[in-house]
C-alpha cells in the first residue's frame, strides 16, 4: 500500500474539538423523572453545569430516590444551587452571620443513598479489592475518578444511617450503611490516575434546615430510634485507593472546601456544618478555608447535637485527615482575601444546655481537628477562632478536649503566624477554653525516641487554653513521653527549657535566659513577647493572649541562652507580659548587592535558610515598609519600579521550628 505523505495529516493534527458545556436544568422537585435531578445527571457530558428553575417560591426539598443519584463520573462538573430563583450567597465577612438563602436542599431523611463500591466498579466494570470505598459508605451525591467538580450552593440533610440494596439496614449496627453527603472516590493506581483532582465544596450548608436557618430534625426511617439531628453521618469524604496487584496507592487531592485560592467572591464560598463529623479526607493538598464548624449561620449560636439516635452523630472531629500533606487549615497568608479565609470552631463537645428540649446523652465529639496517620507534611493551621463566635465571645464551654489529635513522628505544623511580613496579625489563631481536665491543647505521638515533629506556634492569642487542673502547660509538661514533648531534651539543655526573664527587666530593657540548644539543627532562637492572658496568671500557666513582638537571637547569643531586648519603643511599663521561645533551624536572609537603571531597581537576596523571604520597601529609612515580594529558595534578585530613594528590608519567615511548651509571664515596672 501507497504510504500518504506526512504533511496529509498536518491538518488532521492541528484540529481541536470544542469543548462542551451544556446546561442541565432541573425543573422539579421529583428524584427521578423527567425534568428531575436523576435526568440531569444522566445527560452530562464534560464541562456541563447542572442548573435548577423549580417553579414555585421558597426551599425546594429534593427527596433522594431509592438506591440514589446516578454516579457523576464526568469532568469540569458544577452542580450550582445559586441558579434557582430566589437562592442567594453571602456577603457578610467570617464575623457577621451567614445571609446566605439556599432554596435547593438535597436530603436523604428518607434514608435513600447512593452505595459508592457497586456504583463505581459498575462505572469502571472493574471489581475492586483495595477500594477507598466500601457500599456501607453511602453517597447523596457521589463523584467517581472526575476532576475539576463543583458543588455550590446547595443545602444538604440526611438520616445518619442509610440503606441501598446492596448495604441494608443492620439491626445488630456492627456495620450500618452511613449517609454522607458528597464523596470524592478516586480510582485504584493500577487502573487509572484518576483521583478527583480540583474537587471543591463552597457555598454548602449541612445539617441546617435552610427555611429555618436552625438545626434539623427528622424521624430515623429504618431503625425506629425516633427523632434525631438530620445531619450526614459525615458531610464530605475522599478516600485514596489501592492498587488491586500490588501496594501502591492513589490519594485525593487537590481539593477545596470553603474558599478557593485567590477567589473572585470568597463570601459566596463560605459552608456551614452542623455535624459531628464534617470532613473525613486523606491526602492532599487540601484547602479548608471559610467555614462554620459546629456552629449555626448566626454565628453565636451551638449546633445542639443531640445524640437521639444512639450516638450516629458522634465523630472523631470535625475534620479529619490521614496520610496527608500541604494541609491549609484558614489562611493562605498570600495577601488575597486573608481576612475571608479563617475558619470558625465551636466548641468540640455537646453543649450540654439542651436547649431544644429533646434530652442530652453525653459528649459528641473529642477534638476539632485530626491527624490519624503519616505522613503529615507541611500543614498549616492559621487565622482560625477556636471557641468564641463571630463576636469574639467565648461560648463558655470547657469541655474535656484536646484542639487537635494526634500529631506524629513525621508532623510538620505550623499553628499560626509565619511573620514573613503578609498578613501576620491575621494568621494568627484564636484559642479560648481549648482542653480540659488532663488533656493539653496538641495530642503527640508518645515514643520519645522518635517522634521528631517540628512545630511553629507564634502569634495567636490563648485564653484559659490550658489543663482546667492547672498542671498541664498548653504543649505538655516537657517530661512525661505520654504527652510526646519529652523530645526537647534531644536538643535542648532540659534545666533551662522554661524562659527566665531577669528580675532587672524594666519598660526600657528586658532580658533573662532561654533554653540552650545541645546541637543542631534548632541551633537558633526567637523570642515572642505577649501580653499576659489573666486567666491562664491565675491558674499558673502563662500564655500569650496578644503578641507584641519579636526578636531574632544570632547564634552566639542562642548559644550562650542568654538574651537582652530594647522594648521601650512598646511602651510596656505596669503591664504584664508573657515570653515563648522558637527554637529555629532559620536563617535570616541578607540583602546583596542594589543597582539602579533608569526607574527600576534590581536587588539580591542571599543567605537564608527559611522556606520564604519577605521583601519590604519604604522611601524613608524609618518605615513604615511594605511588603512587596515573595521568594521561596536561597538566592533571588527582585526588580521593583521604585522612587529615586527607597530602602529595603528581607525578612525571614521563620516558620520551621520547635516552640517551647513552656512560657514566662513577667510585669514589667
Amino acid at each position: 500500500m501507497k504510504k500518504l505523505p506526512i504533511f496529509c495529516f498536518i491538518g488532521v493534527l492541528a484540529t481541536v474539538s470544542a469543548v462542551h458545556a451544556a446546561t442541565n436544568t432541573v425543573t422539579t422537585a421529583d428524584g427521578t423523572g423527567p425534568g428531575s435531578l436523576t435526568e440531569a445527571i444522566n445527560a452530562l457530558q464534560d464541562g456541563d453545569t447542572v442548573a435548577f428553575n423549580i417553579p414555585g417560591a421558597g426551599v425546594h426539598y429534593i427527596n433522594t430516590p431509592t438506591n440514589g443519584y446516578p454516579l457523576i463520573t464526568n469532568n469540569n462538573i458544577t452542580v450550582d444551587g445559586y441558579t434557582q430563583p430566589g437562592s442567594l450567597a453571602n456577603t457578610n465577612s467570617l464575623r457577621e452571620p451567614n445571609t446566605a438563602q439556599l432554596n435547593i436542599c438535597l436530603t436523604s431523611t428518607n434514608g435513600n443513598a447512593l452505595s459508592m463500591l457497586t456504583a463505581c466498579q459498575d462505572a469502571a466494570g472493574v471489581t475492586y479489592t483495595n477500594f477507598g470505598f466500601a457500599d456501607t459508605e453511602t453517597a447523596i451525591l457521589g463523584f467517581f475518578r472526575a476532576s475539576n467538580a463543583w458543588v455550590r450552593g446547595v443545602a444538604f440533610l440526611a438520616s445518619p444511617l442509610t440503606a441501598t440494596a446492596e448495604a441494608p439496614p443492620d439491626p445488630t449496627f456492627n456495620n450500618p450503611p452511613v449517609s454522607k453527603a458528597i464523596c470524592f472516590a478516586v480510582d485504584a493506581p493500577d487502573v487509572s490516575s484518576q483521583a478527583c483532582q480540583g474537587f471543591h465544596v463552597s457555598g454548602c450548608w449541612f445539617g441546617v434546615d435552610p427555611t429555618s436557618n436552625s438545626v434539623a430534625y427528622c424521624i430515623d426511617p429504618l431503625y425506629g430510634l425516633g427523632l434525631e439531628v438530620a445531619t450526614p453521618y459525615i458531610c464530605i469524604a475522599t478516600y485514596g485507593s489501592g492498587a488491586n496487584v500490588g501496594s501502591s496507592n492513589l490519594w485525593p487531592g487537590p481539593g477545596t472546601v470553603g474558599v478557593a485560592s485567590n477567589s473572585a467572591n470568597p463570601r459566596a464560598e463560605f459552608n456551614v456544618f452542623v455535624t459531628g463529623y464534617g470532613l473525613d479526607s486523606q491526602g492532599g493538598p487540601l484547602r479548608i478555608s471559610g467555614n462554620f464548624w459546629g456552629v449555626l449561620p448566626d454565628g453565636v449560636t451551638l449546633a445542639d447535637m443531640t445524640d437521639l439516635n444512639g450516638g450516629q452523630q458522634q465523630g472523631d472531629a470535625f475534620a479529619e485527615f490521614g496520610h496527608s500533606h500541604d494541609i491549609l487549615i484558614g489562611t493562605d497568608g498570600n495577601g488575597v482575601n486573608d481576612a475571608d479565609e479563617g475558619n470558625l470552631f465551636g466548641p468540640y463537645a455537646n453543649d450540654g444546655s439542651d436547649a431544644d428540649g429533646l434530652g442530652e446523652i453525653g459528649p459528641t465529639q473529642n477534638s476539632s481537628l485530626n491527624f490519624y496517620s503519616p505522613p503529615q507534611t507541611n500543614i498549616v493551621i492559621a487565622g482560625n477562632t477556636f471557641g468564641v463566635d463571630i463576636n469574639g465571645n467565648s461560648f463558655g464551654i470547657t469541655n474535656d478536649y484536646e484542639l487537635v489529635q494526634t500529631f506524629d513522628s513525621t508532623a510538620e505544623v505550623r499553628f499560626g503566624s509565619d511573620f514573613n511580613g503578609v498578613s501576620d496579625a491575621l494568621e494568627a489563631n484564636t484559642v479560648v477554653n481549648a482542653s480540659g481536665g488532663s488533656l493539653s491543647l496538641f495530642a503527640y505521638s508518645s515514643d520519645s525516641s522518635t517522634n521528631t515533629t517540628w512545630l511553629s506556634m507564634r502569634g495567636n492569642s490563648l485564653v484559659n487554653t490550658m489543663s482546667i487542673s492547672g498542671t498541664t502547660p498548653p504543649l505538655g509538661d516537657g517530661l512525661d513521653p505520654s504527652d510526646g514533648q519529652f523530645w526537647y531534651d534531644n536538643f535542648i539543655n532540659a534545666t533551662n527549657v522554661t524562659p527566665v526573664i531577669d528580675t532587672n527587666s524594666t519598660a526600657a530593657m528586658l532580658m533573662g535566659i532561654c533554653g540552650t540548644p545541645v546541637g543542631a539543627p534548632f541551633t537558633n532562637l526567637v523570642v515572642d513577647l505577649y501580653v499576659s492572658d489573666p486567666l491562664g496568671d491565675a491558674a499558673g500557666i502563662p500564655q500569650g493572649k496578644t503578641w507584641l513582638a519579636s526578636f531574632v537571637e544570632s547564634p552566639a547569643a542562642a548559644a550562650a541562652g542568654t538574651f537582652a531586648f530594647d522594648i521601650t519603643s512598646l511602651g510596656l511599663s505596669g503591664t504584664k507580659v508573657t515570653l515563648t521561645v522558637t527554637y529555629t533551624s532559620d536563617t535570616q536572609p541578607t540583602l546583596g548587592a542594589i543597582q539602579r537603571a533608569g526607574n527600576q531597581t534590581t536587588l539580591t537576596v542571599t543567605g537564608g535558610t527559611g522556606p520564604i523571604y519577605g521583601l519590604k520597601q519604604s522611601s524613608v529609612v524609618t518605615g513604615p515598609y511594605t511588603y512587596i515580594a515573595a521568594q521561596t529558595g536561597a538566592s533571588t534578585t527582585f526588580t521593583d519600579n521604585a522612587t529615586p530613594v527607597s530602602f529595603y528590608i528581607a525578612q525571614g519567615a521563620s516558620a520551621t521550628g520547635q516552640t517551647s511548651p513552656f512560657a514566662t509571664s513577667f510585669l514589667i515596672p
